[in-house]
């Protein structure tokens, strides 16, 4: 396979898993909201805690990809996003479950931040725009995604075996990170 076929096959899984595991969390809130007796205004509190995290993770992001490249952030980050999905299912108490989505979300946008660096960085070598392409293999993974919720919810499926099999398919692309091309710094 042509070394920049092989790049964008690794990226399009990196971003597929990203939606995936992102729709993954999402569909799993009202397993979260009941399991902890957490009632709407709590629930919006807990919620409120993503986006601060991100923005707090936005210029650490961007430092980590100007300084180290972007593969090692992309690396990094996947890792653990994944085992922030893991804790949040794992989640048996508020505090708990604030620090780990805390560390999803940080580690989300570390995660984002060099996935996108990547795409950019591949399209340049493609010299045609292919980042739609990504883009749509994310929202593949969320309605993938979305669909695996179902069907753990409607065969019983555990949160804590549901997530934890997720958080396991992002390990399993470790191999793909050695086939993302390295970002210009």
């Amino acid at each position: 396979m042509e070394k920049k076929t092989s790049q964008r096959v690794a990226l399009s899984v990196f971003f597929f898993l990203s939606g995936l595991c992102y729709s993954s969390w999402a569909s799993r809130i009202p397993t979260i909201k009941e399991s902890l007796n957490i009632n709407e205004a709590e629930l919006g509190s807990l919620l409120f805690i993503m986006p601060i995290s991100s923005l707090v993770g936005l210029p650490i992001s961007g430092w980590l990809v100007s300084r180290f490249d972007s593969r090692w952030p992309l690396f990094i980050g996947f890792l653990f996003h994944a085992m922030a999905l893991f804790m949040i299912g794992n989640s048996t108490s508020i505090p708990f479950l604030m620090g780990s989505m805390v560390f999803f979300a940080f580690f989300m946008r570390i995660f984002n931040i060099a996935m996108n660096t990547q795409s950019i960085t591949l399209q340049k070598v493609y010299e045609k725009k292919i980042n739609g392409s990504f883009h749509g293999l994310w929202s593949l993974g969320g309605i993938v995604g979305v669909g695996i919720t179902t069907l753990m919810i409607a065969l019983n499926v555990n949160i804590h075996i549901h997530l934890l099999s997720i958080a396991a398919l992002h390990f399993s692309d470790e191999p793909c990170f050695f086939q993302v091309p390295h970002s210009s710094r």
